[in-house]
């Protein structure tokens, strides 16, 4: 298996090829080779590593608040269930899927801290347009411009921290961002919740939303959260590419000419994340419908009980996967990475196989279980992938997997258990059985995909 710095090295090879064929005036600066060039200081990568997760929290909490207020948008505009959901979920799916690609291009040959203004500008007044929203057809617009502004955030972030820290310094970092996910997802419900209950009570009237819906108030005021986070972003600087000049802007056919080099490696990788998202999207979407269902356990301990667990466990798997990405690559590389993936995926699987049969307290501990585990090899995932791939293609890799995860687990995990389930009989729901039929071939696929894309590595 080649070494990281020989990819390096031949990826920086055909650039200086292409740039000749190009322009055979071309002379490359050696002076300043790329290797050579100092990293930033661990202080700004940090501070900026920080102003990313305060930005990933924002990002997932003008995402998902919409679920919070279904009921009141519903009633006041007058829309269906299915229409509620198709603005939700549906079409933010499909826009996040297809406006990810050229965001990813962007991210490659752009000024990336510039386009993370752009993309936060976007999203914040998508959420805000939202509690204006006059119907469905206004709403859907809203929410498009919400996941077009959010698809630019994880390749411009990550390709970012890929160029402020070494490889061997590059799982925490992209670990702590990852968590702000996470931490968005739980802090959705929490600041939603807190900042409807105050338009509710009339604390906002002195500001001149007396006259707005309870709903409206909490979509505007959330919307308006990115103006602070906007500051903080105008305080982070672009870091130097650590690829060469002849790299720089290529021709987007150059860059995939090239990244179909890696595809041994990098499409089962990719493949490998999609099919851990789609479990837990399955756990996350159907789980509660399970402990209430078959067990009889409260909505409300479920939504707080449940939602604690996800929190906790994607935050502890993404930190922990993040020391292990780190620790792994010096000892064995990115191969080591890879199978420590696989075998975080097999011990998840081989817990799902006890979803059926176990009480609810289990139910709950399995879950979080696969959760913690799927974080932490989805961390390894994409590291690996970020030091495997062309140095002008991280961007548009990152996408690439933002597409799979969203679509397929989406697509499948949301839906699937469900239909698998068909209602079940007395207080046997199915949901147990399908949640597990859908999980464990899946962990076992990742499994698979983490070893062919190791296997990949020695062909190359």
């Amino acid at each position: 298996m080649r070494s990281l710095c020989g990819v390096h090295r031949e990826h920086e090879r055909r650039g200086l090829m292409f740039a000749r064929s190009a322009n055979p005036a071309f002379k490359p600066d050696y002076g300043s080779p790329r290797n050579a060039a100092a990293w930033p200081s661990p202080r700004r990568g940090w501070f900026t590593v920080a102003v990313f997760f305060v930005t990933a929290i924002l990002s997932y909490t003008d995402r998902l608040i919409f679920s919070l207020l279904v009921d009141p948008v519903r009633s006041s505009l007058g829309i269906s269930d299915f229409q509620v959901g198709l603005a939700q979920g549906t079409s933010f799916a499909i826009i996040y899927a297809v406006a990810g690609l050229p965001a990813g291009r962007l991210a490659d040959i752009a000024n990336r801290r510039n386009l993370l203004l752009l993309g936060l500008v976007i999203w914040s007044a998508g959420t805000v347009a939202c509690g204006f929203a006059a119907g469905m057809t206004s709403l859907m617009g809203a929410r498009i411009f919400v996941a077009a502004g959010e698809a630019i955030l994880a390749p411009a972030a990550i390709s970012m921290i890929s160029d402020m820290f070494p490889p061997e310094r590059r799982g925490r970092p992209m670990a702590v961002f990852l968590s702000g996910m996470n931490v968005g997802s739980g802090l959705a419900i929490v600041i939603g919740g807190g900042v409807l209950s105050l338009a509710q009570s009339g604390a906002f009237d002195g500001l001149g939303l007396g006259h707005f819906a309870p709903w409206r108030t909490t979509l505007v005021l959330i919307g308006l959260l990115g103006a602070p986070v906007l500051a903080l972003l105008l305080l982070v600087r672009e870091p130097q590419r650590r690829a060469g000049h002849a790299l720089a802007k290529r021709p987007l056919k150059a860059v995939l000419g090239e990244l179909s080099g890696s595809w041994r490696r990098v499409l089962p990788i990719i493949a490998g994340l999609a099919a851990l998202a789609t479990v837990d999207f399955a756990l996350i979407s159907w789980v509660p419908s399970l402990l209430v269902r078959d067990f009889g356990v409260p909505s409300w301990e479920v939504s707080n009980g449940f939602g604690l667990v996800i929190l906790i466990s994607g935050c502890l798997g993404t930190l922990v996967g993040g020391v292990a990405a780190d620790r792994l690559f010096a000892r064995g590389g990115n191969a080591l990475r890879l199978r420590v993936a696989a075998a975080l995926a097999l011990s998840g699987g081989l817990a799902m196989v006890f979803l059926p049969v176990s009480s609810p307290e289990f139910v709950v501990a399995i879950s979080g279980f696969w959760l913690f585990v799927s974080a932490a090899a989805t961390v390894c995932g994409i590291t690996t992938a970020q030091d495997v791939v062309p140095a002008d293609a991280k961007g548009l890799c990152i996408s690439f997997m933002a597409m799979g995860n969203i679509s397929l687990g989406l697509g499948i995990g949301a839906s699937l258990p469900g239909a698998l389930a068909g209602g079940g009989n007395g207080t046997d729901s199915g949901l147990g059985w399908a949640i597990a039929v859908v999980a464990v071939p899946l962990a076992l696929l990742a499994l698979s995909l983490f070893a062919v894309s190791n296997r990949g590595s020695k062909v190359r």
